[in-house]
């Protein structure tokens, strides 16, 4: 997959433009602040169906400005394919695919893949497993439009339960029929995510361990599983149904959904120990290159052909011998990375730069 160009309109401090992409690296360069980052996050919406930075998507939209709106085109073997997405005050967003309007997200994403790479993804160990969570969410949701609407399905769901839960707390009454026509509706997609997300971690697990053998020359051994309710015995729509039937008084106790694949996490280990816990800071950014590397490789296997890969001033954060890998490892597909110093990735054979200042694309 490759992406071919970006037809900015507005985007945060983003002035409108038009930038066009290479095969290999491509460098976005300028001093701090001039809109690099926002030039990826425009582009990240397209893979995501959201801006990952932001509470409220209007919130791209510049002050000075009524609306705000990106268009691209990318290749995927072989046919271009052209996407929009427009956000407007006090409406919703407006997304298109080859000029036909889409309204759901599970129709959006997965079309333009990338993964995205940011010096807050360089904590994603050490973080709290919502990190990891969302990080297994867009990472399987780009490959998996059924994922997407199972996701979305369990949440809105898991926040009925919520309503019911304070509810009941607060009556001392408790209408269990209720609360069994949504334990039926649940249990399927929770039963779903957590398969998904079992089998995307097993590939997980096995390419970081390739990742940190190579940078640690064989001395560290690196492993990743999906952590979930050890309480179910089989992996079942029964058994996730009985799951949120037989614990509703203890909830309502604590006045809270206590179970499902929103309290899951991620177990990685390094050298048979915890990564969150006996891990140097080193060793834990090492771990986060490896899985968003791994990402990438899980998202060729699925699709056939590698995504776009987004790297926001990263070579900064890490130091020369990761940053040395990274590079290496990134041949036969397309980067889009920022930097304060184009100087920097001289060695690497760039195909592109492209220069932003004061949130003009130049």
């Amino acid at each position: 997959m490759k992406l071919l160009k970006a037809d900015i309109k507005a985007y945060r401090n983003l002035k409108e433009g038009t930038v066009e992409f290479t095969d290999g690296i491509n460098v976005i360069w300028g001093d701090n602040a001039q809109g690099k980052t926002n030039l990826l996050e425009a582009i990240y919406v397209f893979a995501r169906g959201k801006p990952y930075r932001m509470k409220k998507e209007t919130d791209v939209i510049p002050f000075s400005e009524s609306t705000a709106g990106v268009d691209i085109v990318y290749e995927s073997f072989g046919r271009e394919v052209p996407m929009s997405v427009y956000y407007r005050r006090g409406e919703k967003r407006k997304m298109k695919i080859s000029g036909g309007e889409v309204t759901r997200a599970s129709e959006f994403i997965g079309n333009f893949r990338a993964v995205m790479f940011c010096p807050d993804h360089l904590s994603i160990i050490k973080d709290s497993p919502s990190q990891r969570r969302l990080f297994l969410d867009v990472a399987i949701s780009q490959t998996d439009k059924k994922y997407v609407y199972m996701l979305k399905k369990y949440t809105q769901i898991l926040a009925q339960r919520a309503a019911l839960i304070k509810d009941a707390s607060e009556s001392k009454s408790t209408n269990y029929g209720v609360f069994d026509v949504l334990a039926q509706q649940i249990a399927i997609p929770c039963r779903y995510i957590t398969e998904r997300r079992m089998a995307y971690c097993e590939k997980l697990g096995a390419y970081m361990a390739t990742s940190i053998d190579e940078m640690s020359e064989g001395k560290e051994k690196a492993s990743a599983e999906y952590s979930f309710d050890t309480s179910l015995s089989e992996m079942t729509d029964e058994a996730f149904y009985k799951l949120f039937c037989d614990n509703i008084d203890k909830e309502i106790q604590y006045k809270m959904n206590l179970y499902g694949v929103q309290r899951d996490d991620i177990e990685i280990m390094l050298n048979g120990k915890s990564s969150r816990f006996y891990c140097s800071q080193g060793q834990q950014r090492s771990l986060s290159l490896a899985a968003k590397l791994a990402e990438g490789e899980i998202a060729k296997e699925e699709t056939s052909e590698y995504p776009v890969y987004l790297f926001d001033d990263v070579l900064s954060e890490l130091d020369s011998k990761r940053a040395s890998y990274l590079l290496s490892k990134l041949g036969e597909r397309q980067v889009i990375i920022t930097s304060c110093n184009e100087e920097l990735f001289s060695p690497f054979g760039v195909s592109n730069k492209i220069n932003i200042c004061s949130g003009r694309i130049k």
